[in-house]
């Protein structure tokens, strides 16, 4: 008899439940493209080390780290259907589950970390409902950093990106509206193949949080970095609606003060890390290049079209006025002082 490979799911799950049942442990399975050793992973480590002592060992997470299970779109499958819990995920994979939150990454939105914590402060419960709203359950912003081109052939401006090959993340609908206004057409490519792509000259350009180009090691393939911040780049640590719900009340309370603890620590060391990373690569040799102020000005106005044109379309226009209102309010705050 042929048995269907949706009632081997069927039984699958049922004997994972069971097995959860009888042991009264919960094993949260978290994936991160993050690698091994870098400063995300550590921070995870410790927040599993108090949640086990917190817990006396009934929860505990498990973690799947650079990539192994593919990158955010395979991880977002595989969550789907119980395969794994939850994850640390980029803008792309926040945007996957709800659209609303790729409006912090808007090229040029912000100029520093005030201004980002300002805005994610206020506008956290609206996030946070549109993600339960699909499934998911906010543990807390993680941070990934103000983002750079880094290139092997020196950018200044728009006539510097003329013939080069730029990487683009697949899925990334902001990166692919913004190469399209810049006349590029992009090599789209998972973030696990960047490195390779890099040593063969399959890209001559990507774009990085300068802590993530050396934990991901593509400074090592790379000459120049454009000294001017792109966007900043979110990230957040999900579980499964569904997954969190089946842990007793008591022990979700743990997890997410745990979560939060950890995760604002992280937060605050990436920022510095970020700033010691540029250091580091250009001791390795790499070139900063500075645009004119000429040639910044035309980059912006450039993406605030872009962002105009996704209005309504990426985003809901709402979420981009509360948005603007917020930064416009703490500017406002900043030049009244």
């Amino acid at each position: 008899m042929i048995i269907s490979k949706a009632f081997k799911y069927f039984i699958f799950f049922l004997l994972i439940s069971s097995i959860a049942q009888a042991s009264d442990k919960f094993v949260i399975k978290l994936a991160t493209l993050a690698p091994e050793g870098s400063v995300w992973m550590n921070a995870f480590h410790d927040l599993n080390k108090e949640v086990i002592k917190r817990t006396n060992g009934d929860v505990r997470f498990k973690f799947y780290p650079g990539g192994v299970l593919g990158d955010e779109i395979d991880m977002l499958r595989k969550i789907r259907i119980g395969q794994i819990h939850g994850g640390g995920f980029t803008g792309l994979g926040l945007g996957m589950i709800y659209k609303d939150v790729l409006v912090i990454q808007l090229p040029f939105l912000f100029n520093n970390y005030h201004e980002v914590d300002y805005v994610l402060k206020r506008m956290e419960g609206r996030f946070r409902k549109g993600f339960e709203k699909n499934g998911f359950v906010l543990l807390g912003w993680s941070d990934i950093g103000f983002v750079y081109l880094l290139s092997n052939s020196p950018i200044r401006s728009k006539r510097d990106t003329r013939g080069l090959k730029f990487w683009i993340w697949e899925g990334d609908k902001i990166a692919s509206a913004v190469f399209k206004r810049l006349d590029i057409v992009p090599v789209p490519l998972g973030l696990p193949d960047i490195l390779m792509a890099l040593q063969t000259g399959l890209v001559d350009v990507v774009f990085s949080s300068p802590l993530g180009a050396i934990a991901l090691q593509w400074f090592t393939r790379v000459k120049y970095m454009m000294d001017l911040p792109l966007t900043y780049a979110i990230g957040a640590v999900l579980i499964s609606k569904r997954a969190f719900q089946r842990i007793p009340p008591n022990y979700q309370k743990i997890i997410r003060e745990c979560a939060n603890k950890y995760i604002q620590e992280l937060n605050q060391r990436i920022r510095k890390d970020n700033e010691k990373a540029k250091e580091i690569m250009i001791k390795h040799g790499i070139k900063i290049t500075r645009p004119s102020k000429e040639d910044v000005a035309e980059f912006k106005k450039m993406c605030n079209t872009i962002a105009k044109g996704f209005s309504g379309k990426a985003f809901s226009r709402e979420v981009l006025n509360e948005l603007m209102f917020y930064l416009n309010e703490y500017r406002s705050h900043e030049e009244n002082k």
